[in-house]
């Protein structure tokens, strides 16, 4: 096993690249930090190369997938530091290979534009994943699901669905020639009661979800089928864009069961 005890060692460099959103896209991976996420990209078979302490590589789930990793580097705690992002790190470290990205159209799919928070997309791909949402569509210019914040937000879950960047206007006309049914939750155009929009599980949804401050679009508000309104105490101004697409998401799950 090899072992990196400098920060400045050329490996390390290259793997600290990954934490820009452009250098991901370009060689197509990103940078795991945490046993569990770890473990979970172990099981999908994209871990290119293992780091760790001494102590954080002689942990049993850890030992078992040594010889899966293309690389392991055993590395030190000054290392773990600069490649880290957290405050109490668990010292354990993989890059990985992007899944390739593929849209199911079979199932519902959620869309997402202009999305800024690594919270919020991180709680939404957990709830896409709970209700069946096989596949997520964020415009170019939402933040990366590949974001350290949104990864461990997702509490492994990213793995379960198909993450893809597009533009919309193109996703959008393509999922109605797919017989997709768009919904929309702007606040700013004639709006249906959540309770009052009925769901048939013969019929796919593709649900839009926009910024956190500007909402949807406008040049994406012409192409909603259903505008929908999640109703709540009239003195709330708006819920948060996560809350408001998980229980949307989780009204089309129950519906549709």
């Amino acid at each position: 096993m090899k072992k990196i005890t400098s920060v400045t060692n050329q490996t390390i460099k290259d793997i600290l690249q990954l934490k820009d959103k452009a250098v991901r896209k370009e060689r197509q991976e990103f940078l795991l930090e945490g046993q569990h996420l770890i473990l979970e990209a172990f099981r999908k078979g994209l871990v290119l190369i293992l780091l760790g302490t001494s102590e954080a590589l002689k942990h049993g789930a850890i030992q078992k997938h040594l010889d899966e990793a293309k690389e392991v580097f055993e590395i030190s705690p000054s290392v773990a530091e600069k490649l880290s992002d957290v405050v109490t790190s668990q010292s354990i470290f993989a890059v990985c290979a992007m899944k390739k990205p593929a849209i199911d159209l079979d199932h519902n799919i959620l869309l997402l534009d202009q999305l800024q928070d690594p919270g919020n997309l991180g709680t939404l791909i957990r709830s896409a994943a709970s209700f069946n949402f096989k596949t997520i569509i964020a415009s170019p210019n939402t933040i990366g699901f590949y974001n350290s914040k949104v990864l461990r937000s997702t509490q492994g879950n990213f793995f379960q669905v198909n993450l893809i960047n597009e533009y919309l206007m193109k996703t959008i006309n393509d999922l109605k020639n797919e017989d997709y049914i768009i919904l929309g939750t702007s606040l700013h155009q004639h709006a249906k009661t959540l309770e009052k929009v009925k769901f048939d599980d013969k019929e796919k949804y593709a649900l839009i979800l926009g910024n956190e401050n500007k909402g949807i679009s406008p040049e994406l508000l012409d192409m909603i089928d259903i505008n929908i309104n999640v109703e709540m105490n009239d003195q709330v101004e708006s819920l948060n864009a996560a809350i408001a697409g998980s229980i949307i998401m989780h009204k089309i799950y129950v519906e549709g069961e």
